[in-house]
């Protein structure tokens, strides 16, 4: 069979797969649709994170900016990354194929949202274009810690917590040789990469796996993400949030 066919008649069965594995609910958006690059617009970058602010409650734009970036960041990378691992045809990351417009009645859902005309660029991903990802998330990021007034570093180590849970997801699994290859292969890509190439002093991946703590069965984070000052989450700390061990030290300091 031709290539181009085989894409064309493979894509469609891409996405029920995304929706299945990756608990994505997928959805497929007219052109009009305010894209990622559209929030290199000083304007309407500040008026979407207010509005997250307020879907969300957030008691600021720096906390509603760490959050918006640790929500949409699961779709704007695991379905790449899967599709690579699967070797199923997806779209090429680029910024202006990915939507951000929630609906009305959104309420933390997992939500893939896709440019109609991305739609017509299904390919096979290969594991270099990961390089252009990285740098398209720069750009962003940069603009999203000037308007949302939040540290660069937090932004790429929100990325790096659901890139490194994905990995997680999959140990004990008994997986096919070559899906367990590629991951291999994903894991080297990100933690071979230079700090500079995230602008950074450290690469945020490899922080990240070497902050395996047994006792909370998880890779803690260096920096806080904020989200334990919504309402909804009651002061509760999460899991991997440094503050914990800080918790932790003060209780082991009253006690003795």
């Amino acid at each position: 069979m031709n290539t181009s066919f085989k894409i064309q008649a493979e894509k469609c069965a891409t996405l029920p797969i995304l929706q299945q594995r990756l608990k994505l609910n997928v959805q497929i958006l007219p052109e009009s649709s305010t894209t990622l690059d559209c929030l290199l617009n000083d304007d309407i970058c500040r008026q979407v994170l207010q509005d997250f602010a307020t879907r969300i409650h957030a008691k600021n734009l720096t906390c509603a900016t760490s959050l918006f970036v640790k929500y949409w960041c699961t779709s704007w990378i695991l379905p790449f990354l899967y599709c690579h691992v699967a070797v199923l045809p997806f779209v090429k990351w680029d910024s202006s194929a990915l939507v951000i417009d929630l609906l009305e009645q959104w309420y933390w859902d997992r939500t893939l949202q896709l440019n109609q005309t991305s739609f017509y660029s299904f390919q096979i991903i290969h594991l270099q274009e990961f390089n252009d990802l990285i740098e398209q998330l720069n750009v962003l990021f940069k603009q999203l810690a000037k308007i949302g007034r939040v540290p660069y570093v937090l932004l790429w180590e929100n990325v790096a917590v659901r890139v490194v849970q994905f990995y997680h997801s999959f140990t004990n699994q008994n997986l096919n040789p070559d899906i367990q290859s590629r991951l291999e292969q994903q894991k080297q890509f990100f933690k071979s990469k230079a700090a500079e190439s995230f602008y950074l002093t450290e690469n945020p991946f490899v922080r990240l796996w070497n902050g395996w703590h047994p006792e909370f069965n998880t890779f803690m984070r260096q920096k806080c993400c904020f989200y334990f000052q919504l309402e909804e989450a009651e002061q509760t700390l999460c899991r991997n949030c440094p503050l914990r061990l800080k918790e932790i030290g003060k209780f082991k300091d009253e006690s003795n």
